[in-house]
Protein backbone atom coordinates (compact mmCIF):
# COMPACT_ATOMS: atom_id res chain seq x y z
CA UNK A 1 0.00 0.00 0.00
CA UNK A 2 2.51 2.44 0.91
CA UNK A 3 4.61 1.98 -2.58
CA UNK A 4 1.07 2.40 -4.36
CA UNK A 5 0.48 5.08 -3.14
CA UNK A 6 3.74 6.24 -3.22
CA UNK A 7 3.43 6.03 -7.21
CA UNK A 8 0.01 8.11 -7.04
CA UNK A 9 2.13 10.68 -5.72
CA UNK A 10 4.88 10.82 -8.25
CA UNK A 11 2.14 10.58 -10.90
CA UNK A 12 0.28 13.58 -9.32
CA UNK A 13 3.32 15.75 -9.24
CA UNK A 14 4.19 14.84 -12.84
CA UNK A 15 0.93 15.80 -14.24
CA UNK A 16 0.93 19.29 -12.26
CA UNK A 17 4.68 19.94 -12.70
CA UNK A 18 6.56 18.23 -15.48
CA UNK A 19 9.32 16.43 -13.05
CA UNK A 20 9.37 14.95 -9.94
CA UNK A 21 12.83 17.18 -9.05
CA UNK A 22 10.50 20.02 -8.41
CA UNK A 23 8.82 18.57 -5.74
CA UNK A 24 8.39 19.79 -2.03
CA UNK A 25 8.51 17.65 0.17
CA UNK A 26 5.37 18.94 1.59
CA UNK A 27 2.97 19.94 -1.30
CA UNK A 28 -0.55 21.60 0.22
CA UNK A 29 -3.31 21.90 -2.95
CA UNK A 30 -6.05 21.02 -0.31
CA UNK A 31 -8.65 20.41 -1.11
CA UNK A 32 -7.35 18.90 -4.25
CA UNK A 33 -4.13 17.35 -3.16
CA UNK A 34 -2.02 16.97 -0.26
CA UNK A 35 1.47 14.99 0.27
CA UNK A 36 3.95 14.92 2.78
CA UNK A 37 7.19 13.14 2.41
CA UNK A 38 10.30 12.00 4.90
CA UNK A 39 13.83 13.22 4.90
CA UNK A 40 14.62 10.25 2.29
CA UNK A 41 11.75 11.48 0.25
CA UNK A 42 9.73 8.37 1.13
CA UNK A 43 5.87 9.05 1.77
CA UNK A 44 4.71 10.33 4.63
CA UNK A 45 0.52 11.04 4.00
CA UNK A 46 -1.48 12.33 1.45
CA UNK A 47 -4.95 13.49 1.04
CA UNK A 48 -7.08 13.76 -2.24
CA UNK A 49 -10.51 15.22 -2.44
CA UNK A 50 -10.06 16.13 1.20
CA UNK A 51 -11.79 14.83 2.74
CA UNK A 52 -12.85 11.68 1.02
CA UNK A 53 -9.62 9.95 0.38
CA UNK A 54 -6.53 9.81 2.96
CA UNK A 55 -2.89 7.87 3.48
CA UNK A 56 -0.30 8.48 5.88
CA UNK A 57 2.20 5.52 6.77
CA UNK A 58 1.83 4.14 10.62
CA UNK A 59 4.50 4.61 13.44
CA UNK A 60 4.70 1.00 13.17
CA UNK A 61 5.45 1.12 9.50
CA UNK A 62 2.00 0.08 8.31
CA UNK A 63 -0.45 1.56 5.63
CA UNK A 64 -3.51 3.49 7.07
CA UNK A 65 -5.72 3.84 3.85
CA UNK A 66 -9.30 6.02 4.15
CA UNK A 67 -12.58 6.69 1.58
CA UNK A 68 -14.07 8.64 4.81
CA UNK A 69 -16.53 8.03 5.64
CA UNK A 70 -17.08 5.01 4.37
CA UNK A 71 -13.83 2.37 4.26
CA UNK A 72 -10.67 2.35 5.83
CA UNK A 73 -7.69 -0.48 5.33
CA UNK A 74 -4.99 -0.70 8.62
CA UNK A 75 -2.08 -3.21 8.53
CA UNK A 76 0.36 -3.96 11.07
CA UNK A 77 3.38 -5.64 10.18
CA UNK A 78 5.01 -7.89 12.08
CA UNK A 79 8.95 -7.55 12.41
CA UNK A 80 9.74 -10.84 12.82
CA UNK A 81 7.61 -12.56 9.73
CA UNK A 82 6.72 -10.34 7.53
CA UNK A 83 4.18 -12.69 5.93
CA UNK A 84 2.33 -12.73 9.06
CA UNK A 85 1.11 -8.27 9.13
CA UNK A 86 -1.92 -8.25 10.24
CA UNK A 87 -4.79 -6.45 8.04
CA UNK A 88 -7.78 -5.08 9.45
CA UNK A 89 -10.66 -3.66 6.58
CA UNK A 90 -13.23 -0.98 8.60
CA UNK A 91 -16.64 0.06 6.94
CA UNK A 92 -19.90 1.37 7.68
CA UNK A 93 -18.25 2.35 10.80
CA UNK A 94 -18.58 0.85 13.41
CA UNK A 95 -21.02 -1.53 11.88
CA UNK A 96 -18.73 -3.32 9.75
CA UNK A 97 -15.42 -4.66 10.56
CA UNK A 98 -12.93 -7.56 8.94
CA UNK A 99 -9.61 -8.15 10.49
CA UNK A 100 -6.84 -10.80 9.71
CA UNK A 101 -4.07 -12.00 11.97
CA UNK A 102 -1.90 -14.69 12.33
CA UNK A 103 -4.17 -16.81 14.99
CA UNK A 104 -7.37 -15.11 14.74
CA UNK A 105 -9.80 -14.02 11.54
CA UNK A 106 -12.93 -11.91 12.00
CA UNK A 107 -15.71 -10.37 9.80
CA UNK A 108 -18.45 -8.43 10.88
CA UNK A 109 -21.32 -6.41 9.18
CA UNK A 110 -23.89 -5.61 12.66
CA UNK A 111 -26.87 -6.86 12.51
CA UNK A 112 -26.11 -8.93 9.22
CA UNK A 113 -23.32 -11.23 9.70
CA UNK A 114 -20.41 -11.76 12.02
CA UNK A 115 -17.70 -14.45 11.77
CA UNK A 116 -14.14 -15.37 13.93
CA UNK A 117 -11.72 -17.85 13.92
CA UNK A 118 -9.64 -17.96 16.31
CA UNK A 119 -6.93 -20.39 18.23
CA UNK A 120 -8.30 -20.85 21.99
CA UNK A 121 -6.36 -20.82 25.15
CA UNK A 122 -6.27 -24.54 24.47
CA UNK A 123 -4.28 -24.31 21.19
CA UNK A 124 -7.82 -25.50 19.47
CA UNK A 125 -9.51 -23.61 16.51
CA UNK A 126 -12.36 -22.27 17.76
CA UNK A 127 -15.22 -20.73 15.51
CA UNK A 128 -17.92 -18.40 16.19
CA UNK A 129 -20.75 -17.22 13.95
CA UNK A 130 -24.01 -15.15 13.92
CA UNK A 131 -26.58 -14.61 10.73
CA UNK A 132 -29.18 -11.74 11.05
CA UNK A 133 -28.24 -11.37 14.82
CA UNK A 134 -29.83 -12.63 17.13
CA UNK A 135 -32.21 -15.53 15.20
CA UNK A 136 -29.23 -17.33 13.74
CA UNK A 137 -26.23 -18.04 14.97
CA UNK A 138 -24.12 -21.33 15.86
CA UNK A 139 -20.12 -22.13 16.46
CA UNK A 140 -17.43 -24.93 16.91
CA UNK A 141 -14.43 -25.93 17.96
CA UNK A 142 -11.63 -28.68 16.95
CA UNK A 143 -11.77 -30.68 19.75
CA UNK A 144 -15.86 -30.71 19.84
CA UNK A 145 -16.40 -29.21 23.19
CA UNK A 146 -18.08 -25.93 21.92
CA UNK A 147 -19.90 -26.76 19.07
CA UNK A 148 -23.49 -25.24 19.05
CA UNK A 149 -26.44 -24.02 16.50
CA UNK A 150 -29.47 -21.71 16.94
CA UNK A 151 -32.45 -20.22 14.79
CA UNK A 152 -34.14 -18.58 17.17
CA UNK A 153 -36.89 -19.05 18.51
CA UNK A 154 -37.39 -22.12 16.42
CA UNK A 155 -34.19 -24.51 18.37
CA UNK A 156 -31.06 -23.35 20.43
CA UNK A 157 -28.45 -25.24 21.51
CA UNK A 158 -25.71 -23.31 23.28
CA UNK A 159 -22.77 -23.84 25.84
CA UNK A 160 -21.99 -20.74 28.02
CA UNK A 161 -25.15 -18.65 27.88
CA UNK A 162 -26.69 -16.38 30.39
CA UNK A 163 -24.98 -18.03 33.27
CA UNK A 164 -25.73 -21.68 32.55
CA UNK A 165 -22.66 -24.11 31.59
CA UNK A 166 -25.28 -24.87 28.20
CA UNK A 167 -29.07 -23.41 27.32
CA UNK A 168 -31.44 -25.65 25.00
CA UNK A 169 -34.47 -24.43 23.75
CA UNK A 170 -37.46 -25.62 21.06
CA UNK A 171 -40.12 -22.96 20.13
CA UNK A 172 -39.26 -20.99 22.52
CA UNK A 173 -40.57 -19.84 25.41
CA UNK A 174 -42.61 -23.50 24.81
CA UNK A 175 -39.48 -25.73 26.24
CA UNK A 176 -35.87 -24.88 27.37
CA UNK A 177 -33.54 -26.87 29.07
CA UNK A 178 -30.55 -25.41 31.12
CA UNK A 179 -27.52 -27.16 32.83
CA UNK A 180 -25.33 -25.34 35.27
CA UNK A 181 -23.59 -26.40 37.72
CA UNK A 182 -24.18 -30.22 37.63
CA UNK A 183 -27.76 -29.66 37.75
CA UNK A 184 -30.17 -29.90 34.83
CA UNK A 185 -33.34 -27.82 34.56
CA UNK A 186 -36.21 -28.32 32.36
CA UNK A 187 -38.73 -25.48 31.77
CA UNK A 188 -42.26 -25.54 29.83
CA UNK A 189 -43.78 -21.70 28.76
CA UNK A 190 -40.31 -19.99 30.34
CA UNK A 191 -40.00 -19.14 32.96
CA UNK A 192 -43.33 -20.26 34.36
CA UNK A 193 -43.55 -23.31 34.62
CA UNK A 194 -40.21 -25.47 35.22
CA UNK A 195 -38.54 -29.32 37.26
CA UNK A 196 -35.04 -30.61 37.47
CA UNK A 197 -34.19 -34.47 37.50
CA UNK A 198 -30.40 -34.36 38.46
CA UNK A 199 -28.71 -37.48 38.64
CA UNK A 200 -27.16 -37.13 41.52
CA UNK A 201 -30.77 -37.42 43.26
CA UNK A 202 -29.74 -34.04 46.01
CA UNK A 203 -31.16 -31.45 43.82
CA UNK A 204 -34.82 -31.17 43.63
CA UNK A 205 -36.51 -27.97 41.64
CA UNK A 206 -40.05 -27.39 40.62
CA UNK A 207 -41.71 -23.99 39.79
CA UNK A 208 -45.40 -23.26 38.81
CA UNK A 209 -45.78 -19.31 38.82
CA UNK A 210 -47.15 -17.80 40.28
CA UNK A 211 -48.21 -20.64 42.34
CA UNK A 212 -46.05 -22.47 43.71
CA UNK A 213 -42.09 -23.36 43.84
CA UNK A 214 -39.35 -24.75 45.26
CA UNK A 215 -34.93 -25.40 45.10
CA UNK A 216 -33.75 -27.93 47.36
CA UNK A 217 -30.33 -29.32 47.57
CA UNK A 218 -30.18 -31.66 50.83
CA UNK A 219 -28.10 -30.84 53.46
CA UNK A 220 -27.39 -27.57 51.70
CA UNK A 221 -30.75 -25.29 51.37
CA UNK A 222 -34.40 -25.79 51.29
CA UNK A 223 -35.93 -22.71 49.00
CA UNK A 224 -39.55 -22.21 48.61
CA UNK A 225 -42.50 -19.78 47.92
CA UNK A 226 -46.23 -19.69 47.51
CA UNK A 227 -48.39 -17.26 45.37
CA UNK A 228 -44.69 -15.58 44.43
CA UNK A 229 -43.93 -13.23 45.65
CA UNK A 230 -45.88 -12.88 48.40
CA UNK A 231 -44.99 -15.62 50.42
CA UNK A 232 -41.63 -17.19 50.67
CA UNK A 233 -39.56 -19.32 53.07
CA UNK A 234 -36.37 -21.13 53.10
CA UNK A 235 -33.29 -22.55 55.44
CA UNK A 236 -29.86 -21.33 54.18
CA UNK A 237 -26.40 -22.59 55.23
CA UNK A 238 -27.10 -25.77 56.43
CA UNK A 239 -23.85 -27.18 55.78
CA UNK A 240 -22.39 -24.17 56.77
CA UNK A 241 -19.70 -23.82 60.27
CA UNK A 242 -22.00 -21.17 61.43
CA UNK A 243 -25.30 -23.39 61.32
CA UNK A 244 -28.53 -22.72 59.18
CA UNK A 245 -29.73 -19.62 58.79
CA UNK A 246 -34.10 -19.11 58.16
CA UNK A 247 -36.28 -16.54 56.42
CA UNK A 248 -39.52 -15.93 55.72
CA UNK A 249 -41.11 -13.42 53.79
CA UNK A 250 -44.42 -11.83 53.56
CA UNK A 251 -44.39 -9.42 50.68
CA UNK A 252 -44.22 -6.81 50.88
CA UNK A 253 -45.36 -5.88 54.37
CA UNK A 254 -42.43 -8.03 56.57
CA UNK A 255 -39.54 -10.39 56.50
CA UNK A 256 -37.23 -11.90 58.48
CA UNK A 257 -34.30 -14.09 58.71
CA UNK A 258 -32.37 -15.79 61.95
CA UNK A 259 -29.54 -17.54 62.89
CA UNK A 260 -26.64 -18.46 65.26
CA UNK A 261 -24.55 -15.43 63.42
CA UNK A 262 -26.84 -13.70 61.05
CA UNK A 263 -30.05 -11.90 61.54
CA UNK A 264 -32.61 -9.56 59.49
CA UNK A 265 -35.69 -7.83 58.77
CA UNK A 266 -37.62 -6.20 56.09
CA UNK A 267 -40.65 -4.24 56.38
CA UNK A 268 -42.74 -2.56 53.33
CA UNK A 269 -40.24 -3.22 50.48
CA UNK A 270 -37.80 -2.40 49.18
CA UNK A 271 -38.29 1.16 51.85
CA UNK A 272 -36.78 -0.80 54.88
CA UNK A 273 -34.48 -3.42 55.06
CA UNK A 274 -31.18 -5.04 56.91
CA UNK A 275 -29.21 -8.07 57.01
CA UNK A 276 -26.02 -8.97 59.00
CA UNK A 277 -23.60 -11.66 59.91
CA UNK A 278 -21.12 -10.85 62.70
CA UNK A 279 -17.74 -10.03 61.44
CA UNK A 280 -18.62 -10.94 58.09
CA UNK A 281 -21.55 -8.19 56.63
CA UNK A 282 -24.14 -5.69 57.21
CA UNK A 283 -26.23 -4.13 55.25
CA UNK A 284 -29.04 -0.97 56.43
CA UNK A 285 -31.28 0.89 53.95
CA UNK A 286 -34.29 3.00 55.47
CA UNK A 287 -36.54 4.97 53.13
CA UNK A 288 -35.33 3.40 49.95
CA UNK A 289 -33.19 4.46 47.99
CA UNK A 290 -32.62 7.74 50.14
CA UNK A 291 -30.02 6.10 52.25
CA UNK A 292 -28.32 2.69 52.81
CA UNK A 293 -25.05 1.01 54.21
CA UNK A 294 -23.10 -1.61 53.47
CA UNK A 295 -20.17 -3.56 54.20
CA UNK A 296 -18.57 -7.02 53.53
CA UNK A 297 -15.09 -8.64 54.85
CA UNK A 298 -15.08 -11.02 51.65
CA UNK A 299 -15.23 -8.03 49.39
CA UNK A 300 -12.36 -6.41 50.09
CA UNK A 301 -13.36 -4.97 53.09
CA UNK A 302 -15.44 -2.77 51.35
CA UNK A 303 -17.40 -0.08 53.20
CA UNK A 304 -20.46 1.86 51.28
CA UNK A 305 -22.73 4.54 52.05
CA UNK A 306 -25.46 6.77 50.25
CA UNK A 307 -27.43 9.38 50.88
CA UNK A 308 -28.98 9.80 47.52
CA UNK A 309 -29.19 11.30 45.09
CA UNK A 310 -26.73 14.35 47.43
CA UNK A 311 -23.55 12.29 48.07
CA UNK A 312 -21.70 8.79 48.20
CA UNK A 313 -18.79 6.85 49.64
CA UNK A 314 -16.89 3.22 48.89
CA UNK A 315 -14.23 2.41 50.28
CA UNK A 316 -12.22 -1.12 50.29
CA UNK A 317 -8.91 -2.56 50.04
CA UNK A 318 -8.58 -1.72 46.48
CA UNK A 319 -10.46 1.18 45.90
CA UNK A 320 -12.04 4.92 46.87
CA UNK A 321 -14.74 6.75 45.21
CA UNK A 322 -17.14 9.44 46.17
CA UNK A 323 -20.08 10.70 44.04
CA UNK A 324 -21.71 13.86 44.48
CA UNK A 325 -25.47 15.06 42.86
CA UNK A 326 -25.26 11.58 41.39
CA UNK A 327 -24.91 10.41 38.44
CA UNK A 328 -22.79 13.61 37.69
CA UNK A 329 -20.26 13.93 39.79
CA UNK A 330 -17.47 10.81 40.75
CA UNK A 331 -14.68 10.86 42.19
CA UNK A 332 -12.72 7.51 42.14
CA UNK A 333 -9.23 5.21 42.52
CA UNK A 334 -8.94 1.78 42.12
CA UNK A 335 -6.52 -0.62 42.17
CA UNK A 336 -6.10 -3.77 39.24
CA UNK A 337 -3.50 -6.23 38.66
CA UNK A 338 -1.89 -3.49 35.69
CA UNK A 339 -1.49 -0.90 38.10
CA UNK A 340 -3.81 2.40 39.78
CA UNK A 341 -6.32 3.95 38.16
CA UNK A 342 -7.97 7.62 38.59
CA UNK A 343 -10.88 8.67 37.26
CA UNK A 344 -12.80 11.83 37.75
CA UNK A 345 -16.12 12.54 36.48
CA UNK A 346 -17.82 16.24 36.20
CA UNK A 347 -21.18 15.04 33.70
CA UNK A 348 -21.53 15.71 31.38
CA UNK A 349 -18.19 18.52 30.47
CA UNK A 350 -15.52 17.64 32.24
CA UNK A 351 -13.63 13.49 32.94
CA UNK A 352 -10.02 12.85 33.71
CA UNK A 353 -9.22 9.16 33.53
CA UNK A 354 -5.20 8.54 34.70
CA UNK A 355 -4.19 4.80 34.53
CA UNK A 356 -0.42 4.41 36.17
CA UNK A 357 1.14 1.20 35.40
CA UNK A 358 3.28 -0.76 37.33
CA UNK A 359 6.11 -1.29 35.24
CA UNK A 360 6.29 2.52 34.75
CA UNK A 361 4.14 3.64 31.66
CA UNK A 362 1.43 6.45 32.33
CA UNK A 363 -1.75 7.18 30.35
CA UNK A 364 -3.98 10.31 30.97
CA UNK A 365 -6.79 11.20 29.30
CA UNK A 366 -8.97 14.80 29.65
CA UNK A 367 -11.82 15.92 27.74
CA UNK A 368 -14.05 19.14 28.48
CA UNK A 369 -16.86 18.01 26.13
CA UNK A 370 -17.71 19.25 23.36
CA UNK A 371 -15.03 21.49 23.56
CA UNK A 372 -11.54 19.76 23.06
CA UNK A 373 -10.03 16.42 24.55
CA UNK A 374 -5.95 15.66 24.86
CA UNK A 375 -4.86 12.01 25.48
CA UNK A 376 -0.72 11.41 26.71
CA UNK A 377 0.96 8.34 27.24
CA UNK A 378 4.59 8.45 28.91
CA UNK A 379 7.12 5.94 29.70
CA UNK A 380 8.60 5.33 33.04
CA UNK A 381 10.74 8.14 33.08
CA UNK A 382 7.97 10.61 32.09
CA UNK A 383 9.29 11.08 27.94
CA UNK A 384 6.14 11.18 25.86
CA UNK A 385 5.80 8.12 23.63
CA UNK A 386 2.29 9.05 22.02
CA UNK A 387 -0.39 11.92 22.44
CA UNK A 388 -3.36 13.48 20.58
CA UNK A 389 -5.58 16.11 21.11
CA UNK A 390 -8.65 18.09 18.98
CA UNK A 391 -10.81 20.55 19.26
CA UNK A 392 -13.62 19.92 18.77
CA UNK A 393 -14.32 16.68 20.49
CA UNK A 394 -17.98 15.46 21.36
CA UNK A 395 -17.78 12.29 20.76
CA UNK A 396 -18.31 10.72 24.12
CA UNK A 397 -16.19 7.44 23.70
CA UNK A 398 -12.32 6.52 23.70
CA UNK A 399 -9.98 3.57 23.24
CA UNK A 400 -11.61 0.29 21.92
CA UNK A 401 -15.17 1.77 22.08
CA UNK A 402 -14.03 4.14 19.47
CA UNK A 403 -12.24 2.18 17.03
CA UNK A 404 -12.67 3.84 14.02
CA UNK A 405 -14.66 6.71 14.64
CA UNK A 406 -12.57 9.66 14.73
CA UNK A 407 -10.63 7.88 11.70
CA UNK A 408 -13.75 7.86 9.73
CA UNK A 409 -15.59 11.08 11.18
CA UNK A 410 -13.64 13.33 13.34
CA UNK A 411 -13.25 15.31 10.18
CA UNK A 412 -16.88 16.71 10.35
CA UNK A 413 -16.15 18.39 13.97
CA UNK A 414 -12.78 18.78 14.54
CA UNK A 415 -11.70 22.84 14.00
CA UNK A 416 -7.96 21.57 15.23
CA UNK A 417 -5.77 18.39 15.83
CA UNK A 418 -2.87 17.57 16.79
CA UNK A 419 -1.03 13.80 16.99
CA UNK A 420 2.56 12.65 18.57
CA UNK A 421 2.96 9.17 16.99
CA UNK A 422 6.59 8.71 18.13
CA UNK A 423 8.44 10.85 20.95
CA UNK A 424 10.37 12.39 17.88
CA UNK A 425 7.08 12.88 16.28
CA UNK A 426 4.43 15.52 16.60
CA UNK A 427 2.32 16.87 13.95
CA UNK A 428 -0.60 19.72 14.24
CA UNK A 429 -3.46 20.15 11.57
CA UNK A 430 -5.91 22.99 11.56
CA UNK A 431 -9.71 22.19 9.89
CA UNK A 432 -8.07 20.13 7.21
CA UNK A 433 -4.84 21.13 6.18
CA UNK A 434 -5.82 25.16 6.28
CA UNK A 435 -2.91 25.15 8.58
CA UNK A 436 -0.17 21.85 9.10
CA UNK A 437 2.95 21.24 11.05
CA UNK A 438 4.81 18.18 11.06
CA UNK A 439 8.47 17.83 13.41
CA UNK A 440 10.35 14.54 13.13
CA UNK A 441 13.87 13.46 14.08
CA UNK A 442 14.70 13.97 9.76
CA UNK A 443 13.09 17.42 9.63
CA UNK A 444 9.83 19.81 9.99
CA UNK A 445 7.71 20.54 7.29
CA UNK A 446 3.96 23.08 7.51
CA UNK A 447 2.00 24.38 4.46
CA UNK A 448 -0.90 26.65 4.18
CA UNK A 449 -2.46 25.83 0.77
CA UNK A 450 -1.51 27.05 -1.84
CA UNK A 451 0.49 30.27 -0.62
CA UNK A 452 3.16 28.71 1.05
CA UNK A 453 5.30 25.65 2.11
CA UNK A 454 8.04 25.22 4.78
CA UNK A 455 10.45 22.62 5.07
CA UNK A 456 13.89 22.38 7.08
CA UNK A 457 16.04 19.37 6.90
CA UNK A 458 17.51 17.07 9.78
CA UNK A 459 20.86 19.62 9.18
CA UNK A 460 18.52 22.40 10.08
CA UNK A 461 18.55 24.19 6.40
CA UNK A 462 15.33 26.17 5.84
CA UNK A 463 13.49 26.44 2.78
CA UNK A 464 10.27 28.31 2.15
CA UNK A 465 8.52 28.15 -0.96
CA UNK A 466 6.12 31.02 -2.38
CA UNK A 467 3.27 29.60 -4.14
CA UNK A 468 4.19 26.16 -3.40
CA UNK A 469 6.75 25.72 -5.69
CA UNK A 470 9.46 29.20 -5.84
CA UNK A 471 12.02 28.55 -2.98
CA UNK A 472 13.92 30.89 -0.85
CA UNK A 473 16.39 29.78 1.14
CA UNK A 474 16.58 30.76 4.67
CA UNK A 475 19.43 29.29 5.81
CA UNK A 476 20.45 26.81 8.66
CA UNK A 477 18.79 27.15 11.98
CA UNK A 478 21.59 26.30 13.93
CA UNK A 479 23.31 29.92 12.62
CA UNK A 480 23.84 32.45 15.58
CA UNK A 481 22.52 36.01 14.60
CA UNK A 482 26.14 37.31 13.83
CA UNK A 483 26.69 34.73 11.25
CA UNK A 484 28.41 32.23 13.44
CA UNK A 485 27.68 29.00 13.98
CA UNK A 486 26.74 27.09 17.50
Amino acid sequence: MARSSYLLCLLFAVLISGGCSLMPRELNLTPLWFHRLDGNGELLEWDAAWPILHYERTADGGDDFRVRPFYRRVTEPSPALPEDEAVEHQFLVPLGRVKSYPDETSARLFPLWSWRSRVNDDGERDVDWYLLFPFVWGGYSADDRENYFAVFPFYADIPEFLTYDRWRTVLFPLWVSMDKSGHHYDSVLWPFIGWSNCAEGRHRWLRILPFYGHNVEEGVFDRRFLLWPFFAWSTENEDGRSGPVDSYWFWPLVGWRSGADTTGWMALWPFFQSTSKRDHFFVLTLFWPLWRYYWNRAEDNVTQWWFWPFVSHVESDDQRAWTFLWPLMWFREYDDPEGTNSQQWVLPFFWRIVKDRRDGPREEHVKLWPIAHSTVETDADGTVLRSNWSALSPFPLRNSSATGIEEAYGWLWQLARGVQRAPDDRAVDVVGRLYTHRSRSDGTTASVPLLFNYEQDERGERTLRLFQFLPIPLGSASQDDDGGTE
